[in-house]
């Protein structure tokens, strides 16, 4: 005699969160091994072997939530991206003192990944793809600063500026001169608003000579 539906066992079911939860842990666990090749390789490629031992899974496992070492990059890239994204980008001109203090401060206590940035091939390659956002998001804060000079004048200005706010400005002097990012910050942030002030007072650096860059 068949049981009706009322009293047939309730059907168990999969917990789906439990299997998304496990899914990002290995996969964040893998993320975190190829992110660490940074800091310990120099090298312009990863190691899928290394990155799957380190993690505790399998190479065939990497490749599955990485199907290509490029997906392996960007996904790295967004990995470093969650460091760096916590660096407030100025939203105007006189932001951008305490946007170099704040880079710095980053720069220094992620010292080794930052080093291994700007050092290795792979660094490089994640670092292209991060560069372009910052840059344009600082430059249009300091737009206002530099709309009454000339396109090529702007450039310029804006170029040594956002130089000034990056990670090899903080590396070449941390490391050749022997200045940590806290007190070459300061001054950068007191040099720009030197510069920020004159702008803003009308004067530049083309005034009142040869300047080249008027055409």
């Amino acid at each position: 005699m068949s049981r009706s539906p009322a009293d047939q066992p309730p059907k168990r079911r999969y917990d789906n969160r439990q299997r998304a939860q496990q899914a990002s842990r290995t996969r964040n666990a893998i993320l975190q091994a190829l992110a660490e090749q940074l800091v310990t390789r120099n090298s312009g490629d990863f190691s899928v072997a290394d990155a799957a031992q380190q993690a505790g899974v399998t190479p065939r496992t990497v490749f599955r939530y990485f199907p290509t070492k490029e997906l392996m990059l960007e996904a790295v890239s967004e990995w470093v991206l969650q460091i760096t994204g916590k660096v407030r980008i100025p939203e105007a001109p006189d932001q951008f003192g305490e946007a170099v203090v704040d880079s710095f401060e980053m720069f220094e206590a992620n010292a080794d990944l930052m080093r291994a940035l700007l050092l290795s091939d792979l660094g490089r390659g994640v670092r292209s793809r991060l560069s372009p956002r910052r840059r344009e998001g600082v430059g249009q804060a300091l737009d206002p600063a530099v709309s009454r000079l000339t396109p090529a004048q702007a450039r310029a200005v804006k170029a040594v500026l956002m130089h000034l706010l990056t990670a090899e400005a903080w590396w070449q002097i941390r490391d050749g001169f022997g200045v940590d990012g806290r007190k070459s910050a300061t001054v950068i942030a007191w040099l720009a608003q030197l510069a920020l002030r004159a702008l803003a007072n009308g004067d530049d650096p083309f005034a009142g000579g040869d300047d080249r860059l008027s055409r």
